[in-house]
């Protein structure tokens, strides 16, 4: 228990500050082309760069497009791609029904219709992986390829430390640790109570994927962690590489849930060369 606690201490004191400061530089270098784009019953916030197949970024729960400002600049040379905050966060307004990842699927589905996008690579980094796994097993036309790093297909998949704090946490504590991105960003700061408590809902109920979800998936599918990760448990990834039918796993090593920020070059080489490589081939 107690070595439960001083991990959690860690995650929070040095990992939160960390995606703050990311955050903000990606806002300095990325934010001038963005737009707002009705998308069902929500305004979201988008930016496009790059020309060439489509690539949709999708961040972390409570992060924002800013969180991609390392791997927009290597991808946005030969593809067009798009990042957007998720509903509720960043710049994105929200609705009234509960947060789902689902519902945030079906969000990106309906930004692809608006953008005139048949088809797109789908990149999911936490939450946003577990938001591809869902386009993936749902809307399998409109994917070209998943990619997912750091995902999980159940609450079991989340540390026990990270649970414990999701049960415990105060609506205070959830603000303050995961917060700063959407004070820095959204219009709206007195909204970060109620969206703070539909994503701790979330995590605590979400995702539910089923094996037999999984072994549905039948586009070309990169499953990714590091072999320090911090929040899902090491071994959950393998769990879901192996349910998904020709999945290619990959494991960083020496780094944990923030591989994008930490090892982005590595990052973005594992991702480009599947691009290339693995689905060209199939």
């Amino acid at each position: 228990m107690r070595k439960n606690f001083r991990l959690l201490v860690v995650v929070k004191i040095l990992i939160i500050p960390l995606l703050v400061v990311y955050s903000l530089l990606g806002a300095s270098a990325f934010a001038s082309n963005g737009k707002y784009v009705k998308v069902g019953d929500i305004s979201m916030y988008v930016e496009q760069h790059g020309k060439g197949e489509p690539v949709i970024f999708l961040h972390g729960g409570m992060g924002s497009a800013n969180s991609w400002s390392y791997q927009v600049p290597a991808f946005s040379k030969n593809y067009r791609v798009i990042t957007l905050d998720s509903r509720g966060q960043g710049r994105t307004s929200d609705a009234s029904a509960p947060l789902s990842y689902h519902l945030m699927a079906e969000d990106v589905i309906r930004l692809m219709d608006v953008l005139k996008i048949p088809s797109a690579y789908i990149v999911g980094w936490s939450d946003g992986g577990n938001i591809g796994i869902d386009l993936a097993i749902h809307h399998p036309s409109r994917i070209k390829a998943l990619v997912a790093y750091g995902a999980n297909m159940n609450p079991a998949g989340l540390q026990n430390h990270f649970l414990n704090y999701l049960r415990t946490a105060t609506p205070e504590e959830m603000q303050r640790d995961n917060g700063s991105d959407f004070l820095a960003l959204s219009a709206h700061p007195e909204y970060l109570p109620v969206i703070a408590e539909k994503i701790r809902k979330m995590w605590l109920k979400e995702p539910n994927f089923t094996p037999a979800q999984l072994s549905s998936i039948k586009v070309p599918t990169l499953i990714m962690d590091g072999v320090e990760e911090e929040l899902i448990r090491p071994d959950h990834a393998k769990e879901i590489a192996a349910a998904i039918p020709g999945a290619k796993l990959v494991m960083f090593p020496n780094v944990g849930h923030y591989a994008i920020f930490k090892k982005p070059e590595l990052w973005n080489k594992t991702v480009l060369e599947f691009f290339k490589s693995d689905i060209t081939e199939k």
